[in-house]
């Protein structure tokens, strides 16, 4: 197929076709971890359909003019005009919509349309959050206005600010995008192999809440909040809150709600700790088959266990102790109290 690949078929020589997040998932599957199904429509189909309508060019000139906040401001409402002004179509919008159709088993599926840009989720650089993700897209029409939101969002102001900073020009940029199927989270959350505020590498960081993990990953809630020992995996450390809602995907409207919890529930620890385990082991045999501390989505749904199946929605370098050499400041000797006091110094994160 030209335009849309399979997961399985994403590996790292393909980056340049596929973006990183399709990269991580790839490998993932290559690790026979449990991935939701799905494809990546190529950064090719990104560069023919922009030169098609004919959109390279003004892009350029856009964003070459876009020097300050007001400048990026101005240059992102104008590409984003572009970019809904062209629609999918032809060669490109039938390979989508068949590989769509193939998610399905002859119905429609509710898939989550996620952008993977090329310079995406490397180890010096972070694009997290510059891009957008849609939930609970259904139908052929939807992911097909989806993906060409996705593409769109390659030009937020803060992605033009950023690629400014870094010296990467608009036109060595492109954005694949993931289709995948989304997954009924009973929980969902994000997991760092290291202590995001120290850079302790003997530690497995795990965030999680109810429903789906778009709320944590864009600090819209405080998460619980568990810490787990790399080494023997028992749990050092567990905080949990009241969470006030939980995302879900609502069938009677087709579209993903905020539903509010009622104050037993939001309660509850949205992991066991049978899960914290389980999660935790996973991380750590992932971080070995990269090489490095890694930062992973998960979320827990229907699947062959059961209603609580761990499934695996991202995993990439983790970029802020990547390129330091942290010296561990806990231990398996470490006291109740110190891990009580790092705990409480620990700072949210702000990640997509």
């Amino acid at each position: 197929m030209k335009y849309a690949l399979p997961l399985a078929d994403c590996t790292a020589d393909r980056a340049p076709d596929v973006g990183g997040k399709a990269i991580g998932l790839g490998s993932l599957l290559r690790q026979e971890r449990d991935v939701p199904p799905g494809f990546v429509v190529t950064t090719g189909a990104y560069r023919e359909w922009v030169a098609a309508h004919r959109l390279d060019r003004e892009i350029v000139r856009l964003v070459g003019g876009a020097t300050n906040a007001a400048g990026q401001e101005a240059a992102s409402r104008a590409i984003h005009d572009l970019f809904w002004g062209a629609a999918l179509t032809g060669d490109l919008a039938a390979e989508v919509a068949a590989a769509y159709r193939q998610l399905g088993d002859g119905t429609d599926a509710v898939v989550a349309v996620r952008s993977s840009a090329t310079a995406e989720d490397m180890a010096d650089a972070s694009f997290a959050g510059q891009q957008e993700s849609y939930l609970g897209v259904t139908g052929v029409d939807s992911v097909l206005w989806h993906v060409v939101r996705c593409w769109a969002s390659l030009f937020t102001p803060q992605a033009i600010s950023y690629r400014l900073r870094l010296g990467i020009a608009a036109d060595q940029v492109a954005m694949a995008v993931l289709v995948q199927r989304l997954v009924a989270a009973e929980a969902a959350g994000v997991m760092l192999t290291i202590d995001p505020v120290t850079g302790d590498r003997s530690q497995i960081t795990i965030e999680g809440a109810h429903g789906l993990g778009a709320p944590v990953v864009g600090g819209e809630l405080t998460p619980d909040r568990y810490t787990v020992d790399k080494v023997t995996l028992a749990v050092r450390s567990r905080t949990v809150v009241r969470k006030p809602f939980a995302d879900r995907f609502d069938h009677a409207t087709g579209t993903v709600a905020r539903f509010e919890l009622e104050e037993d529930e939001g309660a509850r620890s949205s992991l066991t700790d049978d899960e914290v385990v389980r999660l935790a082991r996973v991380g750590k045999e992932i971080e070995r088959a990269h090489g490095g501390a890694v930062d992973v989505e998960w979320a827990v749904g229907p699947g062959p266990e059961g209603p609580r199946h761990l499934y695996l929605l991202q995993a990439r370098p983790e970029t802020v102790w990547s390129s330091r050499q942290a010296e561990a400041i806990a231990s398996p000797r470490t006291t109740a109290l110190d891990r009580m006091v790092a705990t409480m110094l620990g700072t949210r994160r702000n990640k997509a």
